[in-house]
């Protein structure tokens, strides 16, 4: 990006801040009667502004946007600690008590920020001691005889290393994998389009399998967590939601790429190596801790009913997620397997732009705004047509821009949209949460472009893909997606929403 085109885009979000400041009025017409407008929502809309030009056009780093989200907000929002008070009100009227400067950043140790940096961490180690190469190696060997198994043999791998590493490591690895297979193929065989997209396709698809897959999950838990902390929301509730749904998409999307690049006739299948090197020792321990942690997550959410008796085994575990990831991570660092220059290595940008997010919807509801927002008219609509709405907005905005700054933008507001639907609190409750898995779900399945996630574009970056046929294929993936996700709405959400409501 040029410098005048980076500094009109910062001109364009300091107009768009302003004018959201000065032109909304003091009262906003809602579904009962007027609605007034704080002082400290119309500051909040301004930041809210900024952010969503900034993480849009990304005409400076997504960490970055966070960061002056953050300042922001202490700034224009903060009273002990900020400037919040001191600063001149649109209409003159007293701007009343504002919080302080560390409820902004309170977000940063929030559970799933810790739950992330374990999941980081946990994927250091993996690559770090070569587990990853020496599983998936030895996993895809069987597979590759016949074309239709290598295909969802890739897929399979690829989407299952996904929802416990970071997809871009995932993605890298993979393509790493296959690449002595794509050399054997013949170079005029479209076959080998479908091996590859395969691995980002399987990324993309396999990361909503856990919390810790893809930071729009991170984004919706936190959110519906700090919303409504009786929820029985944990790591193997969302596993049973979005497991079955993973492995549906895998199948149809495997389908599709296999009837889109279909092999040639007698097309000779090559062989693939496994890693000679042994596991050692501290790769032992990698897979002891690794495995450790998965069963606590999973038994951690178990509640189990054997004719009369039943077993809630939270109770006994009594661990949360972010607390088994902090575990995970001290073992990790205690025992040697990671040292200091593997701690920085993992993804801290990525931490600071969730806090970004976090952050963004705490100020959105201490300003009181997203009260406003469900009191507006268009948020008393509810059923399909919202739902179809938001769920291609999600996987639209996601298609061009950051699917974690997609989620920060849209999961407080459907939220509050929900929380605004007619009925009683449990059935706003259940439609808040609905939307906001939706919308988790929906920028995970933006897949039609090169841009928009990190496997498409490594995928794009081994000059084997046209653009065109990345577009072509994962445009149609992704609009299945959004139909599955729409019969999802109408058939398997609400007993998710029943499964883990409280009581």
């Amino acid at each position: 990006m040029t410098a005048a085109r980076r500094w009109t885009l910062i001109a364009v979000a300091a107009v768009a801040a302003v004018l959201t400041y000065v032109l909304l009025p003091a009262e906003l017409p809602g579904a009962d009667g007027p609605v007034p407008v704080p002082e400290p929502a119309r500051r909040a809309c301004a930041v809210f502004a900024v952010a969503v030009v900034f993480w849009a056009t990304e005409v400076i780093p997504l960490y970055a946007t966070s960061l002056c989200v953050i300042g922001m907000e202490v700034l224009f929002l903060s009273g002990k600690g900020g400037m919040g008070t001191k600063l001149p009100t649109r209409f003159g009227e007293p701007i009343g008590e504002l919080p302080g400067a560390a409820t902004y950043f309170a977000p940063f140790a929030s559970g799933i920020i810790i739950l992330f940096m374990g999941g980081f961490l946990l994927s250091a180690a993996v690559t770090k001691h070569g587990l990853d190469r020496k599983i998936a190696a030895r996993t895809l060997k069987p597979f590759v005889k016949r074309p239709v198994t290598l295909v969802f043999a890739v897929m399979l791998i690829t989407a299952f290393f996904s929802m416990w590493m970071s997809n871009t490591a995932t993605a890298v690895m993979m393509l790493a994998i296959i690449a002595p297979l794509l050399r054997a193929m013949p170079e005029d065989d479209k076959f080998h389009r479908a091996v590859i997209l395969a691995v980002p396709f399987g990324a993309n698809i396999g990361g909503i399998g856990t919390p810790i897959g893809t930071p729009p999950n991170a984004v919706a838990l936190a959110a519906l967590r700090e919303q409504f902390p009786n929820l029985n929301l944990g790591f193997l509730d969302w596993m049973v939601m979005a497991v079955p749904l993973a492995l549906l998409l895998i199948a149809v999307a495997g389908v599709l790429l296999l009837m889109m690049f279909r092999p040639k006739p007698g097309l000779a299948m090559p062989t693939i190596e496994n890693p000679p090197e042994p596991i050692s020792a501290r790769g032992w321990a990698t897979l002891a801790v690794l495995g450790s942690a998965i069963a606590l997550w999973v038994l951690g959410g178990l509640d189990l009913e054997i004719g009369s008796v039943r077993i809630n085994l939270r109770q006994y575990v009594g661990l949360s997620s972010a607390a088994v990831a902090l575990l995970a991570a001290a073992a990790l660092t205690a025992l040697g397997v990671l040292d200091k220059r593997d701690v920085d290595s993992i993804d801290w940008n990525v931490l600071i732009l969730m806090w970004g997010g976090l952050s963004l919807g705490t100020a959105m509801e201490q300003a009181g705004l997203i009260d406003i927002i469900a009191q507006m008219p268009f948020a008393q609509f509810t059923g399909f047509g919202l739902v179809a709405v938001i769920v291609v907005l999600s996987v639209g905005m996601s298609t061009f821009m950051s699917n974690t700054a997609t989620a920060n933008v849209l999961v407080p507001m459907v939220i509050a949209i929900g929380l605004a639907a007619p009925g009683s609190e449990q059935e706003g409750i259940g439609q808040a949460v609905q939307l906001a898995v939706l919308t988790a779900l929906g920028c995970s399945f933006a897949m039609a472009m090169p841009v928009s996630t990190p496997p498409n574009a490594i995928a794009f970056a081994t000059g084997k893909i046209p653009a065109r046929a990345m577009i072509e294929s994962g445009g149609l993936v992704s609009i299945i997606c959004v139909v599955v996700m729409m019969l999802g709405y109408q058939f398997v959400l609400p007993w998710f929403v029943t499964m883990i409501m409280p009581g």
